[in-house]
């Protein structure tokens, strides 16, 4: 995981050449399920756990005329920040607890695979974006007409450009091991695009000027590269996503944590700040 972060940090911090390519659509080429899965390997995400790596599960808000259960809930953050100020709630409102939680990372391949293990039912995953994704996506959609409740969940930031009648994706080149890799930026962090746009229109001022910045839902993004039949497309192969650069310098100052998230078994008291999960009998 790690790896894949340092090599995909560097589309966020140079220039490189970039392009628009009109061949590349959202909706035309496709993935195999098992690609696509590995590809979330390069995203981050952020959990609460105890000392002994078991995640800190929270109630699920009631919700109005629908019962309550005892289901709860497990975040995974995509900002370290996130994930921090909801360990020092945990830590303010459960002294006990929080001196013994800490912030683990994975990666959003690493969270697929819990969900997919939660057979009962009785835990709500929730992938939380950063505040500044949602009010950068927020600004996007309603300047283009599209109401605020239509924000995605988890917002990614591209870029688009060309002629009226024939807009495509920006495309990069960047340098990896001597080769140059074409690839179709995804960014959790509409900053970070803005970055490489900004750079690359003082080397390319016609092509940086030409394109346009847009957002889209990451889960659609990622349904939209699943083939209906399980074959692979190569031309799909060049989207990549990008985490973004807060994520990645969290990373290279906190040490690889080896404790992977387990889900427990989630009859637990409900309260309204994450709880340790009880540990398998």
């Amino acid at each position: 995981m790690f790896k894949s972060l340092v090599k995909l940090a560097a589309i966020a911090s140079v220039a490189g050449a970039i392009a628009v390519s009109p061949i590349f659509t959202l909706k035309a080429e496709a993935l195999t399920e098992a690609q696509v899965l590995e590809r979330l390997g390069s995203i981050p995400v952020f959990t609460i756990t105890d000392d002994k790596g078991a995640p800190l599960l929270g109630a699920v808000p009631p919700q109005p005329n629908v019962k309550p259960d005892d289901s709860q809930l497990l975040f995974f953050f995509l900002s370290p920040d996130e994930a921090q100020m909801m360990l020092t709630q945990v830590k303010k409102s459960n002294p006990d607890v929080g001196k013994k939680a800490q912030i683990v990372v994975r990666s959003m391949n690493d969270a697929y695979q819990v969900i997919r293990q939660n057979k009962d039912k009785k835990v709500v995953f929730q992938f939380i974006p950063s505040k500044a994704s949602i009010d950068s996506a927020r600004t996007i959609l309603v300047s283009q007409g599209i109401a605020a409740d239509k924000i995605p969940n988890v917002p990614v930031f591209f870029a688009t450009g060309g002629q009226a009648n024939s807009q495509g994706l920006l495309t990069m080149s960047i340098d990896q091991n001597g080769k140059k890799e074409q690839v179709v930026p995804f960014f959790l962090d509409k900053t970070d695009l803005q970055g490489l746009l900004d750079r690359a229109s003082k080397e390319q001022p016609n092509v940086a000027k030409a394109t346009k910045i847009q957002v889209a839902s990451l889960f659609q993004v990622l349904d939209s590269m699943v083939s209906k039949d399980n074959k692979s497309n190569p031309e799909v192969e060049s989207f990549q996503f990008v985490p973004s650069r807060t994520s990645f310098e969290y990373i290279l100052k906190n040490s690889p944590q080896s404790t992977k998230p387990q889900v427990a078994p989630a009859r637990t008291t409900p309260a309204n700040t994450p709880k340790p999960a009880p540990k398998k009998k």
